[in-house]
């Protein structure tokens, strides 16, 4: 190994290091893979043709699960794969999910974000001299004792917000919600283990995360009409830089989504979430799988009708090779966008509006859903339109009108029009989007 220090990781034979010259000194900013070779009797690397340590640790990762001599033991009598929860480390069965799993799913961020505390604890307990250190297994980590010790340092940790330079800018107390969700992430990485061909363990958790209902607090803030209309009117004014936070709010308010859906709402033909005269909105785009956050197809209200054709006629305008990326109805310059926290915050501290944890975003959906209901509005309309109570095989054959859903929310809209003249106009935002329609380059809404 070259020189004394630890490396930055290993995994069985193989170690990650930079290449360095005899007095110790780098060659080249780009990791490399070290092992040592038995028939040449010499070490061997690799370049990861990164500089990024995270990078660098999966490349080291996939030759690992790549080489044949690094399989799981094999029993000498039968010569099949032996699985050994006792002998499989936690962090290597982690590193193998993410690879092989977890960093192929839409929600790969969330994914690594919760496998990362994981691992902090791991980091933490090696420190303190603990229990469930670095050499902890995956037997182990199938225990109670491992979850409850988890559970119990994991209450004690903020949940911090760094900048590009690594620095902690913000924290907040850490929800029992969020931990359960890592306990959820760490139950699925050893289940994988499990099921891996040939298994790597034989062992799964005999845990589960404690359910939702009983570590999340209710939201219980909710925003009336007047308010949404104060909202709209400061993300529609003239010649200020809020156009995406203005498409939000009108896409909100006009399908009662989930953030997430609404920032992925496109009119790109190749997304087949809406065409031309189509009375229907397909939250869920083309290719991407249904989860447990269930995206239905939803009728479209006359004003979104509006921003939808506005928003293809710009995308229609644009040369065919310039198209990749556009089409979003939210979007920054014609391209889309991932959310619209920062805009939205600045919004909260401009109307005077308070901040934390229930007036994020998602206050919307939560406060459209209670009007519509204080309306009453059906039922069964209500959770079809929202994506709730949809395991059964009616939503698979029978598009719902949702019709006393549409007409409420049609007179919703009316009331925030009344308050807010005009914003609801997406020509009120037209330049900043994908360019002025021709017929409307003149108006400012």
């Amino acid at each position: 190994m070259q020189g004394n220090a630890a490396p930055v990781y290993r995994r069985g034979k193989y170690w990650l290091d930079k290449l360095r010259r005899a007095d110790g000194g780098e060659r080249s900013p780009r990791w490399y893979v070290f092992w040592y070779d038995p028939v040449a009797r010499r070490e061997a690397s690799a370049s990861t043709g990164t500089e990024d340590v995270d990078q660098a640790i999966l490349a080291l990762d996939r030759r690992y699960l790549g080489d044949a001599s690094e399989a799981p033991a094999y029993c000498y009598a039968c010569g099949q794969p032996l699985a050994s929860a006792e002998a499989y480390l936690l962090t290597d069965a982690i590193a193998d999910y993410r690879l092989e799993h977890g960093d192929l799913k839409d929600s790969a961020d969330s994914i690594q974000a919760r496998l990362k505390h994981v691992l902090d604890f791991i980091e933490a307990e090696e420190g303190r001299g603990g229990s469930f250190g670095l050499e902890t297994s995956c037997a182990v980590a199938c225990g109670m004792p491992f979850i409850t010790a988890f559970r119990a340092w994991s209450k004690d940790q903020p949940v911090t917000w760094r900048n590009k330079a690594g620095e902690v800018t913000a924290s907040r107390p850490r929800s029992a919600a969020t931990t359960e969700e890592s306990v959820l992430q760490v139950a699925a990485a050893l289940n994988h283990a499990a099921d891996a061909d040939p298994p790597r363990s034989e062992r799964r958790p005999i845990y589960k995360p404690l359910p939702r209902k009983q570590v999340s607090r209710p939201r219980r803030v909710r925003v009336d009409v007047p308010v949404l209309a104060d909202m709209l009117a400061y993300a529609a004014e003239t010649d200020k830089k809020r156009v995406s936070l203005h498409a939000f709010i009108v896409a909100s308010l006009c399908t009662v989504a989930r953030p997430d859906s609404v920032v992925d709402i496109s009119v790109a033909p190749h997304r087949e979430q809406w065409f031309p005269g189509s009375p229907t909105l397909d939250l869920n785009p083309f290719g991407r799988a249904q989860t447990n956050k269930y995206r239905p197809v939803i009728p479209v209200v006359p004003v979104l009708a509006n921003w939808l054709k506005a928003e293809l006629a710009a995308y229609e305008r644009l040369d065919k090779d310039k198209r990749a990326g556009a089409g979003f109805l939210v979007n920054y310059f014609g391209r889309g966008v991932q959310d619209v926290d920062r805009a939205w915050s600045t919004m909260l501290t401009e109307l005077k509006l308070p901040k934390g944890r229930e007036w994020k975003p998602y206050l919307l959906r939560h406060s459209l859903a209670t009007l519509l209901r204080n309306r009453g509005v059906a039922k069964w309309d209500l959770e079809g339109f929202m994506g709730h109570d949809v395991t059964g095989s009616t939503e698979v054959y029978a598009i719902g009108r949702f019709a006393t859903v549409a007409n409420a929310l049609n007179d919703i809209l009316g009331e925030v029009d009344a308050k807010a003249p005009g914003a609801l106009r997406r020509r009120s935002a037209e330049v900043g989007l994908s360019g002025p329609l021709a017929e409307e380059a003149k108006m400012t809404g």
